[in-house]
C-alpha cells in the first residue's frame, strides 16, 4: 500500500468538503476494488429475498444445523473484505486493509491446511453501495466469512441482511454503539473487534476527574453520530464521577476555521477546568489541535483529546501542538510487549510507517479470523461451529490479551491512557500513563 504523505493525506481527506474519515454518509462513487482472487466459484445463488424479522438476540441461535465431524472441503476458504476504500473516509478503510492484509499474509498459503482467498470490495462510504457489495460477496462469491465494514451507517445498513443470511461477520472498524450494545440490534452472526463509540474515551473521564483533578468540563465534538456518541459517553462517565458538565458545542465536519468555536471555549475560561474533544481520525482533528494552540488556549484550558485524535498515524501532522494531550486508546505503537514490537517492526518493514489504531484493528480482525478457522480445522461450512469458535477466541496480541464479550459479542480491550510526548530525535509518540485492563463495550 502506498504511504500518504501530509499533502496527499490532506488532499485525500479534505477532497470532499464537509466530511471526515469517520463520518457517516457522504459522497463517493467508486467501483469495486480489485483483489487477488481465483476464478469465481460459479453458481451465484439466487437472491435470498429477505423478509424482515424481529431483532435477534445473541442467544437466539440461528437455524443452521450443526454438522457432525464431516469431511472438510478442499476448496479454498472464501473470505470477503468490505471496506471504504474511496471517498473521504478512505484513510480508515485503507488502514484497516493494511492490517488485514498483513495478518493473512502471515498465514502463508493456507489456514488449518486449507487454502484461502481474499476478495476485497469498496463500499465507498455509502450504505447503499455497501449493501450492494455485500450481496456480491455473499451471493456471487459465496464467501464463508465477511470482515471489515468501516462506517457506522454502513453497519446499520448491513445488519439485517447479514443476520438474515446467517453470514459470520467480524466488524473491524464501524463503532455504532447499538450494533453490540442494543439487544434488539445484536445478531449471533455479527462480532465486533474494534470498539463501540465511547469504549476507550469513557475511561479517560475517570482519569480526568480523579487523577487530573478536573471538576468542571465542557465538550467539543464533530457534528455527526460518532461525535455525539463519543461525547455523550465521556459526559456520562464524568458526571457519574462527580464532575459538572458545563456546556457542549459541535462543529460540522470539514470545518477549516475553528475560530468561532474556540472563542466560545475561551469565554468559559475560569469556569471550566478542561475540554473533552472528539473529531475522529481526520484532518479536522489535525486542524483543531493546531489552531487550539495558535489561539492560545492550550496553556489556558487543557484539552483532553479522543484517542482517535492522537493516533500515532497523525501525530507528525500536528507536531508540537499535540505534545501534552491526554487521551485513551486501544492501541499505540508504544505498547511495551514482545508481540507489539514484532508487529511494529513487521508493519514498518512492509509499509514504511508506524501502525496506528485502525491498522492494528485490521490486523487484529485477521488474527481473530485465522484463530477461529484453525479452531474449526478449516471446516468453515459449519457456520455454528465457526460462530462458536469466533466467540471463544483468545489472542495474546500486540495490545495484550483480546477476547469477545459473551453477551454483546463486542470486544474486550485493554485501554491505554496516554500523553503525547516528543523524543530527542524530534518524533512524537504516545507515552502510556496507565493501563486499564479488560474494558468491554457494556462498561459505560
Amino acid at each position: 500500500m502506498e504511504r500518504l504523505d501530509r499533502r496527499a493525506f490532506l488532499r485525500r481527506v479534505l477532497g470532499v468538503a464537509g466530511v471526515s474519515a469517520l463520518m457517516a454518509a457522504c459522497a463517493g462513487g467508486g467501483g469495486a476494488t480489485p483483489t487477488p482472487t481465483q476464478a469465481p466459484a460459479a453458481t451465484p445463488t439466487a437472491a435470498p429475498a429477505p423478509t424482515p424479522t424481529s431483532a435477534a438476540t445473541p442467544t437466539a441461535a440461528a437455524a443452521a444445523t450443526p454438522t457432525a465431524a464431516a469431511t472438510v472441503s478442499r476448496e479454498p476458504i472464501r473470505i470477503g473484505i468490505l471496506l471504504t476504500l474511496s471517498g473521504p473516509a478512505s484513510p480508515n478503510g485503507e488502514a484497516n486493509q493494511r492490517g488485514l492484509r498483513l495478518a493473512f499474509e502471515e498465514a502463508g498459503q493456507a489456514i488449518a491446511g486449507r487454502p484461502f482467498e481474499l476478495t476485497i470490495e469498496d463500499s465507498a462510504g455509502q450504505p447503499d453501495q455497501a449493501l450492494a457489495k455485500a450481496r456480491q460477496l455473499i451471493e456471487q462469491r459465496r464467501v464463508h466469512l465477511l470482515l471489515g465494514i468501516t462506517l457506522s451507517n454502513e453497519a446499520a445498513a448491513l445488519r439485517d441482511y447479514l443476520h438474515q443470511n446467517q453470514i459470520p461477520t467480524i466488524v473491524t472498524n464501524a463503532a455504532l454503539q447499538a450494533l453490540t450494545r442494543d439487544p434488539k440490534m445484536r445478531s449471533p452472526y455479527i462480532f465486533r473487534i474494534s470498539y463501540a463509540n465511547g469504549q476507550y474515551d469513557a475511561p479517560v473521564a475517570d482519569y480526568a476527574y480523579n487523577k487530573l483533578g478536573y471538576k468542571r468540563m465542557m465538550g467539543f465534538a464533530a457534528d455527526y453520530a460518532a461525535g455525539k456518541e463519543e461525547l455523550a459517553a465521556f459526559k456520562a462517565r464524568f458526571t457519574k464521577a462527580g464532575g459538572t458538565w458545563v456546556d457542549e458545542i459541535y462543529s460540522p465536519m470539514g470545518t477549516q476555521d475553528f475560530g468561532p468555536y474556540l472563542q466560545r471555549i475561551q469565554q468559559q475560561a475560569g469556569n471550566i477546568d478542561a475540554v473533552f474533544q472528539f473529531h475522529g481520525l481526520s484532518s479536522d482533528a489535525i486542524r483543531l489541535v493546531v489552531q487550539y494552540e495558535e489561539f492560545g488556549l492550550k496553556d489556558q484550558i487543557p484539552l483532553i483529546a479522543s484517542g482517535a485524535t492522537t493516533d500515532d498515524s497523525i501525530l507528525p501532522e500536528m507536531g508540537d501542538a499535540a505534545v501534552g494531550l491526554v487521551s485513551g486508546t486501544v492501541y499505540t505503537a508504544s505498547i511495551d510487549r514482545p508481540e507489539n514490537k514484532k508487529f511494529v517492526e513487521t508493519f514498518r518493514q512492509k509499509y514504511n510507517r508506524v501502525p496506528g489504531q485502525v491498522d492494528y484493528l485490521g490486523y487484529l480482525g485477521g488474527l481473530v479470523a485465522r484463530a477461529a478457522i484453525e479452531e474449526v480445522k478449516g471446516n468453515v461450512e459449519d457456520k455454528q461451529a465457526l460462530i462458536q469458535a469466533i466467540k471463544g477466541v483468545r489472542i495474546q496480541g500486540p495490545a495484550g490479551e483480546f477476547h469477545i464479550h459473551p453477551e454483546s459479542q463486542g470486544p474486550i480491550h485493554n485501554i491505554y491512557i496516554c500523553r503525547v510526548a516528543k523524543r530527542g530525535d524530534g518524533t512524537f509518540y504516545n507515552e502510556i500513563l496507565e493501563t486499564i485492563p479488560n474494558v468491554d463495550d457494556l462498561s459505560f
